[in-house]
């Protein structure tokens, strides 16, 4: 039983009478030109007679010599006069004839276009709701919200839905008050009578609010008239009674509902028969969800929203419409000069080379790995500026190929560059981002996330007898493959150098090291380039950390008596690769020094990327903009006047290490947060244990939702990757975890991460390398 309104809507027949008066007053116009352009023509050929006429007179010599010559300049005129007649006239009679057969061809192709288009958008709008319908009973009948939630996903096979919300009963008191149990309306909160959406309980309230009841109503009423008798004769069966017949009864139940909810509805009134011009861009369809319940009279149980936008088809119809005219137009003038056929032949000419440079353009918008288009080339057989431009477009592409391949090359030395810092491995044999491991002695984690490209940071330890630990923390200056190059060799020497060491005097003397990487490097003459590193030897037992730095002269310790951080300074000394070993020690040298950790102190050893990773600044309307709170240069906050990002900061690192540790909520304020100067993150570690992989997860993932914004009208296809150790830290500890990662996705290149969806965020700056090393 079809149940969309075919009623017509008063606007719809003013607009539907006015295309045929159009039309009419179209063909009138016509016709009466026609007629005028005939009597014209035949004025003309009266008019070509008298000339005859007259030059007949004028070779018999039967006018005077005088009035011979004012007869020659009148016919002179009066042939020029009739060639030009019959020329136009003639034009305008084939014109006319050309609008009586093109206006009507124009009236009908556009209407059946219309009609073809929207009935092809409610075809397809009905068999998403049918599918949606279905789907939804099955779920609203079991009250599973999670498969619920899944629906209006499937709204992606109509390009012109808007959004789908599925509503349904009141989970508590089990009676329909139209809550809405899963939406992906981006304004649902406009809507609901919640200030948040809590899918089964937030009510909504839009236009088809009010036209619910009495539709309710009406189904409840069909229902209870069609299903009633089955429903007596199950309620009276004994349970010894057959229950193939019970079966057969629910079913014809279950057909009689389907019937009866099988309509669709739509607000306002949707019509497809006098559908001329689209009084709406939007409409709301609607169809009820019905079944039946064992404790309940209702079957009225819930209501399927889709609402879709007709805008594109009336911009579609509207530009198919230019087309049409245009081509009519064409068409016409074709008829008029044959010139107009070869410049349209010309056009074409024209036109089919630019087509070919457009789709092959295109092809390469729409590639992602550019690497595939090596063998691919536009040929242009004409020798004018668009073969030129041809050429122009496949250096462009080699271009692009040779960078993509350079792109990969990256991606691989970055994976080679993992290989060196100890980091666990995943069930295919890859590393991931985080390494651990335990002793009876000590617990060792470390963290390492690059960002894009190839870099120096680097961390190391090795285990030398089971006592005595060799540990490493390096930043090489710059970025790329010279970084990489220098990261390299200084693994491969710390590598090398304590494949022979032994616990003696000698073995000691870790500064032996430092002066063979600095003497290595600095004759590299890499200009500009320098590594930066702490070297520690560590005995397990005792607790002592032997430090020799080079460049990096600060180091961080928490405390476990004092329950707090502790920065600790060594004695300042050159980066290695700077100056020779001689300069060196004409400034001090390259010294150890010794640092005693108690039972449950931390080693904190990490690079400069997460104390300066970077967030930009952005107003109410996520439009990037500098501070101007101030005078230029002035401090403000963490920032001067005139900056456009902020960093994360020593001060919040050290905030968050003292906050895991003491067991205590740490919230995150941003600086010009576009979200609101007063939102702010919270991030609960009061079930801490205070394990060193706690402190070091907590930091990264502060990080993290640092540098993430939840911008307006995001979709899918924002989406930020997450490392799925750093996720499932942050579904344990950050308290709008549900505001923020909610929408979750695989991630198909790397099983190690996932995708958080309608979420932006800020580039990661540099690489976050961070090692613990907490005594027992």
């Amino acid at each position: 039983m079809e149940q969309y309104i075919q009623t017509v809507h008063p606007s719809m027949i003013l607009q539907f009478d006015t295309g045929k008066l159009i039309f009419a007053s179209a063909f009138i116009l016509c016709g009466l030109v026609f007629f005028a352009a005939l009597r014209r023509i035949k004025e003309t050929i009266s008019e070509g007679r008298a000339i005859r006429l007259d030059a007949a007179a004028l070779v018999t010599g039967n006018v005077l010599p005088s009035e011979k010559k004012k007869r020659i300049v009148s016919i002179k005129k009066r042939g020029s006069g009739l060639r030009f007649k019959l020329a136009s006239f003639t034009i305008v009679l084939v014109f006319v004839v050309e609008l009586m057969v093109l206006i009507p061809m124009y009236q009908v192709m556009v209407r059946n276009q219309m009609q073809t288009l929207f009935k092809s958008l409610w075809d397809r709008s009905s068999i998403l709701l049918e599918g949606l319908a279905a789907n939804a009973r099955t779920y609203l009948s079991q009250g599973d919200i999670s498969g619920l939630l899944l629906l209006p996903a499937q709204m992606n096979a109509l390009p012109e839905a808007l959004y789908v919300t599925i509503t349904g009963y009141n989970p508590e008191t089990y009676v329909f008050e139209d809550q809405v149990w899963a939406t992906n309306d981006p304004g649902i909160l406009r809507k609901i009578d919640s200030l948040e959406f809590h899918p089964g309980f937030s009510r909504i309230r839009d236009v088809i609010s009010l036209r619910i009841p009495a539709l309710r109503a009406e189904l409840n009423a069909q229902a209870q008239e069609r299903v009633g008798d089955y429903l007596n004769i199950i309620n009276g069966q004994s349970t010894e009674e057959n229950q193939i017949s019970q079966q057969a009864l629910e079913d014809s139940i279950t057909d009689a509902l389907a019937e009866i909810a099988g309509g669709i509805w739509s607000e306002p009134d949707f019509f497809l028969e006098s559908f001329v011009e689209a009084p709406y861009d939007r409409y709301i369809f609607f169809k009820p969800v019905m079944y039946r319940h064992d404790l309940n009279d209702d079957f009225f149980w819930g209501l399927v929203r889709l609402e879709v936008s007709v805008r594109s088809i009336m911009d579609e119809i509207d530009a198919d419409q230019r087309d049409i005219l245009i081509i009519s137009i064409l068409v016409a003038l074709a008829a008029q000069a044959i010139g107009v056929i070869g410049a349209l032949i010309l056009s074409t000419f024209i036109i089919r080379p630019v087509r070919r440079l457009v789709r092959y353009v295109e092809n390469i918008r729409d590639t992602e790995d550019m690497t595939r288009l090596n063998a691919v080339k536009i040929k242009i057989r004409s020798k004018d500026e668009l073969a030129i431009l041809g050429n122009t477009i496949n250096e462009m592409t080699n271009n692009l190929v040779k960078a993509a391949i350079a792109a990969k090359d990256l991606s691989v030395g970055k994976e080679i560059q993992k290989k060196f810092i100890p980091l666990d491995f995943d069930n295919y044999g890859n590393k991931i981002s985080s390494g651990f491991e335990e002793t009876k002695n000590l617990t060792i984690f470390g963290y390492y996330e690059g960002a894009k490209g190839v870099s120096g940071d680097y961390f190391d330890y090795i285990d030398l007898d089971s006592r005595y630990y060799a540990i490493i923390k390096c930043d090489v200056s710059g970025k790329g493959i010279p970084a990489a190059f220098i990261m390299i060799q200084v693994a491969t020497m710390f590598i090398n150098y304590f494949k022979q060491w032994k616990p003696t005097e000698k073995g000691m003397q870790i500064e032996e090291l430092v002066y063979e990487m600095n003497e290595f490097i600095e004759t590299l003459a890499f200009k500009g380039r320098f590594a930066a590193f702490t070297l520690c030897l560590y005995d397990s037992e005792t607790g002592t950390a032997r430090f020799c730095n080079a460049g990096d002269n600060i180091i961080r310790l928490f405390d476990a008596s004092e329950q707090r951080v502790k920065t600790i300074m060594l004695p300042p000394s050159p980066a290695v690769g700077v100056l020779t070993n001689f300069q060196v020690e004409s400034k001090g040298g390259y010294n150890v020094q010794t640092l005693i950790l108690d039972p449950g102190d931390i080693l904190l050893l990490y690079t400069d990327g997460i104390e300066e990773a970077k967030r930009k600044f952005r107003n109410e309307k996520f439009e990037e903009i500098l501070c101007n709170i101030g005078y230029k240069n002035a401090p403000h906050g963490n920032h001067t006047v005139g900056q456009g990002i902020e960093e994360f900061g020593n001060e919040r690192v050290l905030d968050i290490i003292n906050a895991v540790m003491n067991r205590q909520v740490y919230t995150l304020r941003k600086w010009h947060n576009p979200e609101g100067e007063d939102k702010a993150l919270h991030f609960d570690f009061r079930s801490s244990t205070g394990s060193v992989e706690e402190l070091i997860m907590a930091v990264i993932s502060v990080e993290k939702m640092f540098r993430c914004y939840k911008k307006h009208l995001v979709s899918e296809e924002d989406r930020v990757v997450v490392d799925k150790a750093v996720d499932a830290f942050l579904k344990e500890h950050f308290a709008q975890y549900r505001d923020y990662c909610y929408y979750v996705q695989e991630n198909p290149g790397n099983p190690a991460y996932i995708c958080y969806t309608h979420i932006k965020e800020d580039e990661q700056y540099d690489d976050l390398t961070i090692l613990g090393i907490k005594r027992k």
